[in-house]
């Protein structure tokens, strides 16, 4: 059985950027992960994290477009892969995950 979303490699997510393409980029790492450093379209939606403190992904997940490819970050790609399973079962469809994370992302720059 295969996945419903894809993998995408940061160097996809470069092209994406060059051709202005519409995409969502949801960086579901921690605050603190985020302000060491982030991508620069990249809005913060973590996962939830116990104790809970903030909004995380299951509660703000109304504010993205289903329409519109979504593509989760994190830090190596464990995070990320789960929002891209927890999106799927909401329904949507059009749903990537950047492999390797920000870890690969850092590489290609």
């Amino acid at each position: 059985m295969s996945k419903a979303w894809q993998d995408i490699t940061p160097q996809e997510i470069e092209k994406i950027l060059q051709e202005k393409r519409e995409a969502q980029f949801i960086d579901v790492r921690n605050p603190d992960e985020f302000s060491a450093g982030h991508m620069e379209e990249a809005i913060l939606i973590p996962l939830p994290v116990l104790p809970v403190r903030l909004p995380v992904l299951p509660v703000r997940l109304h504010e993205l477009d289903p329409e519109k490819e979504v593509i989760f970050i994190c830090r190596s790609g464990a995070r990320s892969t789960q929002a891209c399973e927890f999106a799927v079962s909401q329904g949507f469809t059009k749903v990537a995950n950047m492999a390797g994370g920000m870890l690969n992302w850092k590489e290609t720059k």
